[in-house]
């Protein structure tokens, strides 16, 4: 099976290594960020990236309205990339809006709009339908991959430069995305931000579903030379980022990079290390970002029964905690039930094609859902300290 997303698509479209296709789509037009049909989620777009109600499910099976109050005028600003999700039929998306993308949006962060201004650029990216494409043997046209990721690559540039310049007015500004969104946010980290006027801007960078490296032992001085891992609440100008699988099914075998690098890894329910509790927004309906990668839903309550919401928080569940051993760096997901906890801990998050689940990829499906009421509060936390230091 072709491993897509933590490996594969990091050497199919080269993602890791800094934002360098664009010149080579010089000759396409960029889409135009002056327009709001550009982007899927702007403050000035009021009905767009709206979080779906959620509902705590506690251990006696009972549910109750989840009430998480939105800031009316946040401090920083979220610039979202999504994923590998667009199902448009080609090699690169056409940049227009659909389904896709709004699931993306919908499962992985629309609810950072309690925290944050919520930016979420539409870019051409490399399509989910052309690796189910490739998944089933089809091989790509030569060159075709190239040509993607600089479309990608031209769009987020033209995209980040216009927020810079149009939108973003001197705020702190956390970069959030995931797969093929955190591999290009590393590009142009890289190439627009670090070591640059910009750089002072950045609250923190999340890059989930991605590889980060530094020498062992460090956490900076690898992908970036200035930008070290987050490890404490509150710090600022750092980066978070991990790889999510379970704890009863670790990686493989661990990634391999050049010059003695290795992956970093951040727990977002434990930033200074050791195991934290999680506070997911998992799917009643059994959605992910991937629909065709996706397993059937198993029950989350024995007995069964229906949860009328379709996003539901489970408190004290799950733990994640960063391991460093013969399978790797990677969060280690488990859910830790009580015997009379009626909560099944049933997740749908691996990579699974024709029944075949990929254990290289883990719970990628679902790396942010596991961890966005985590993430929301360290945003929250990181925001305070931000205008603390660098008042607007």
């Amino acid at each position: 099976m072709v491993t897509w997303a933590r490996l594969g698509l990091a050497a199919a479209f080269a993602l890791l290594a800094p934002i360098s296709g664009a010149r080579a789509a010089a000759q396409e037009s960029e889409l135009d960020y002056a327009r709001p049909e550009a982007w899927l989620c702007r403050p000035d777009k009021p009905d767009a990236c709206q979080p779906e109600a959620a509902v705590i499910l506690s251990p006696d099976g009972k549910t109750r309205p989840e009430r998480r109050a939105a800031r009316p005028d946040p401090r920083i600003d979220c610039f979202y990339v999504y994923p590998t999700v667009s199902e448009d039929a080609g090699p690169s998306a056409t940049g227009m809006e659909s389904e896709a993308e709004r699931r993306a949006v919908r499962r992985q962060a629309s609810r950072l709009r309690s925290v944050c201004r919520l930016y979420a650029p539409l870019y051409r990216q490399g399509t989910a339908w052309r690796m189910r494409r490739s998944m089933e043997g089809d091989k790509a046209p030569p060159g075709s991959f190239a040509r993607a990721q600089a479309l990608a690559e031209a769009d987020l540039t033209a995209a980040w430069r216009r927020y810079l310049a149009r939108d973003n007015g001197g705020r702190g500004v956390v970069l959030i995305g995931h797969s093929q969104g955190a591999n290009l946010l590393q590009g142009l980290i890289k190439t627009q931000i670090e070591a640059k006027p910009a750089q002072r801007l950045l609250v923190s960078a999340i890059l989930p579903g991605s590889f980060v490296v530094a020498p062992r032992g460090q956490d900076v001085g690898g992908t970036f030379a200035s930008i070290p891992a987050c490890r404490k609440i509150g710090q600022i100008g750092c980066v978070i980022v991990f790889n999510a699988y379970r704890a009863s099914a670790p990686p493989p075998a661990p990634p391999r990079f050049e010059g003695g690098l290795e992956p970093l890894c951040t727990n977002p329910a434990a930033l200074a290390g050791g195991s934290g509790a999680l506070k997911p927004y998992l799917s009643t309906r059994g959605e992910t970002i991937i629909p065709f990668l996706t397993q059937p839903l198993p029950p989350l309550t024995e007995p069964a029964t229906p949860i009328a919401a379709s996003v539901v928080s489970q408190p004290g569940l799950f733990r994640a905690q960063c391991r460093d051993d013969a399978a790797g760096v990677y969060l280690s997901i488990q859910a830790i039930r009580t015997p009379d906890d009626r909560r099944t801990g049933a997740l749908i998050g691996d990579w699974t094609f024709r029944g075949e689940r990929d254990p290289m990829m883990g719970l990628h499906l679902i790396d942010l859902d596991l961890t966005q009421g985590n993430l929301i509060d360290v945003i929250a936390a990181q925001a305070a300290a931000y205008s603390r230091r660098r008042p607007r």
